[in-house]
């Protein structure tokens, strides 16, 4: 139940880093791969839900986007 609480709070958090466009934005990207890791984690070891798992795993693909975009680029 934890795992799903902090992945929640890293949304939340991630979003509103996001959505401010300041500066410190493009840590927001850092947050939601550190959310989607999570979740991923707790989807396929804790609680075998395939759908789920596989909707984590594609967005950590786009949140290694946006931190290659915002961090590299």
């Amino acid at each position: 139940m934890i795992y799903k609480w902090i992945g929640t709070v890293s949304f939340l958090l991630a979003a509103l880093l996001l959505s401010s466009n300041i500066e410190e934005s493009r840590y927001g990207f850092l947050v939601f791969l550190y959310g989607h890791i999570v979740l991923s984690f707790y989807f396929w070891f804790k609680n075998k839900d395939l759908p789920m798992f596989t909707q984590n795993f594609f967005f950590i693909g786009v949140d290694l986007w946006g931190i290659y975009r915002w961090f590299l680029v």
